[in-house]
């Protein structure tokens, strides 16, 4: 119904079946997906920590939920479609900042690998606001929003989840966290 109806950006997905799909994909070019998988995942993998019991039925049936997303999106990835992170934020299992988390769920549930899950947020995120070629992407001309970790996510995307490890934020060419003195002055030493 959200293709036949010109949405650009659909949410969940989650029984999206083969008609559905053959139909994303001929609207690849126009449409993005965001399968909004915190929520379940959360819930499933990290609820008890915040205090929110899960009985067999709703583990089996978050269970089922994140089978049933992660096939779709593995499909809609080989099927080139934009598949983008986010969404279903704000929930006491699934609390604002754990952006990072559904990178690593694009990884080790969708097939993704890491460097795709990093397009996933930048390149594709760039596109979905009607600014592919300004936003998402390190060249010439593009919105300087720059993150500088401690280490390669695209060898390890859960480094991302590591605040601590965020050494310097830039946004639109102004550091919004600098580059702490003694790893510029290692940084300089080295060169």
């Amino acid at each position: 119904m959200c293709v036949r109806n010109g949405v650009r950006v659909i949410y969940h997905a989650t029984l999206a079946d083969d008609e559905a799909r053959d139909m994303l994909e001929a609207r690849k070019d126009s449409v993005f997906v965001a399968p909004a998988m915190g929520l379940p995942y959360g819930r499933l993998k990290e609820g008890e920590s915040y205090g929110v019991s899960t009985d067999d039925y709703t583990r089996a049936r978050a269970e089922k939920e994140i089978e049933i997303v992660s096939n779709n999106m593995a499909d809609l990835r080989a099927r080139g479609l934009r598949v983008l992170p986010g969404g279903d934020y704000g929930f006491k299992w699934n609390p604002h900042g754990r952006n990072a988390r559904d990178l690593f769920m694009f990884v080790d549930l969708f097939g993704f690998s890491s460097l795709e899950a990093i397009q996933s947020t930048t390149s594709h995120g760039g596109a979905l606001m009607g600014m592919a070629g300004e936003l998402g992407l390190v060249t010439k001309g593009a919105f300087a929003d720059l993150l500088l970790v401690d280490g390669d996510p695209v060898k390890d995307i859960q480094i991302l989840q590591d605040k601590d490890r965020f050494l310097a934020i830039m946004k639109n060419g102004e550091f919004y966290k600098s580059l702490p003195a003694n790893r510029a002055q290692a940084q300089f030493a080295a060169e």
